[in-house]
């Protein structure tokens, strides 16, 4: 087991936060090192790195080209506002019943999916109203 840490210690803190639901390297630095006065990019990608490899946060693509991650939780897909960036868990699987029609279709066997939809929030669909 690694060593304490106040920065994992300070990344495992904000991702059990639930005011957000996934985070990237840099927005988890950002927060980290405005918290404990400084830390450093590789320090923050290492915590995460751990939590990875020890099963408890997923690494989510939001086609961004930049890599976030969320808590590990039942399987579930993601929706991001066109207009704000916010990122908001879509419960359950939709993707669920389809596996199999897409298992019998090219053969593959299905291990994973990601899905994500995009749209506007109801927080800046209501702004652009008024």
């Amino acid at each position: 087991m690694a060593p304490p840490s106040p920065v994992r210690d300070e990344v495992r803190l904000l991702f059990s936060t639930p005011d957000r639901h996934v985070w990237s390297i840099d927005e988890l630095q950002q927060v980290v090192s405005a918290s404990l006065g400084g830390a450093d990019y590789s320090s923050v990608f290492r915590a995460v790195a751990g939590m990875q490899r020890e099963g408890l946060v997923d690494r989510i693509d939001l086609g961004d080209g930049k890599a976030h991650f969320e808590l590990r939780e039942d399987h579930h897909e993601h929706i991001r506002c066109d207009s704000c960036g916010r990122v908001v868990g879509v419960p359950g699987c939709i993707l669920e019943n389809a596996t199999s029609a897409v298992e019998s279709d090219t053969g593959f066997t299905i291990t994973s999916h990601q899905l994500l939809f995009s749209g506007i929030c109801p927080d800046c669909s209501a702004t652009a109203h008024n």
